[in-house]
């Protein structure tokens, strides 16, 4: 994966040394990742941007604020494995790492982030979204999208996408179907969502904000009424049983014959 990252690691020699002897560490050690936050196309750093430290599995430890010379300091109470998360107003969120701290390690980095175009009108979105992207880290949905199974579509691309409807952003994404709702008030409200992962369309579980629904509920339910277009934050797809995180995974829907259907889960800006 490409993070648009250059790193000067410099691991100090005690660090290295409460590694080889891990053992006689003191219980009371921090783990430390020293940054700056800086423009990847003129090095210029960046105040007020957001770091998130975060383990191998997605778990948040920690987070920071960039000072005014782009600086930054993230501290974890035990040894391991670790990612940053970096994002700024004006600027693409972009992971980094993995980081390897022993003992008492600590390392200096220079985490270097890519400007974003922003229209106007996406101006006070964009001021919440530093807030926003520390929830779906620590719901899992950064880990999820890293881990590259099933489809997603982020605040960003939500943000800058033409959708008219919660709908629209499912056009065009292989093996999603829209279908009208056979009868009643829902036939004019909206449409539903089948996937294809089992070869033949199937109605998805819904998870809202890790809720999930009653399939019986939402089968014919059209999406826009489950999650108007207003309230969308993030949205993740697994059209297939095989694509299904482990946290999902004893999720099947009741109308396939040949098995399990796939699922969709959806964050709102309002959880």
């Amino acid at each position: 994966m490409d993070y648009a990252l250059t790193l000067l690691r410099r691991v100090k020699t005690a660090a290295v040394a409460a590694a080889l002897i891990g053992a006689f560490a003191s219980p009371g050690q921090a783990q430390t990742i020293n940054g700056t936050l800086m423009e990847v196309e003129t090095g210029q750093p960046i105040s007020l941007g957001l770091v998130i430290m975060m383990t191998e599995n997605g778990d948040s430890i920690t987070s920071a604020v960039t000072n005014g010379q782009g600086q930054f300091t993230v501290d974890a109470p035990d040894p391991g494995s670790f990612v940053l998360v970096a994002s700024a107003f004006g600027f693409k969120e972009t992971p980094a790492g993995v980081f390897e701290l022993g003992p008492g390690g600590e390392m200096d980095v220079e985490f270097r982030i890519a400007a974003a175009p922003m229209p106007i009108d996406g101006l006070i979105v964009s001021l919440q979204r530093p807030v926003l992207q520390h929830q779906l880290v620590k719901n899992g949905f950064v880990r999820r999208y890293t881990r590259g199974l099933g489809a997603f579509l982020t605040p960003v691309m939500i943000e800058e996408s033409t959708a008219r409807s919660t709908a629209d952003l499912f056009r065009g994404i292989p093996g999603v179907l829209l279908q009208l709702p056979g009868g009643g008030l829902n036939a004019f409200t909206g449409e539903a969502l089948r996937l294809t992962g089992t070869g033949q369309y199937c109605t998805p579980t819904i998870y809202m904000d890790g809720a999930r629904m009653n399939v019986e509920m939402t089968r014919d339910m059209p999406i826009e009424v489950i999650a108007p277009l207003g309230m969308v934050d993030a949205i993740e797809i697994y059209r297939r049983p095989s694509e299904i995180p482990i946290e999902y995974g004893m999720t099947a829907s009741g109308d396939v014959p040949g098995g399990p259907c796939g699922i969709v889960v959806i964050w709102t800006k309002t959880r």
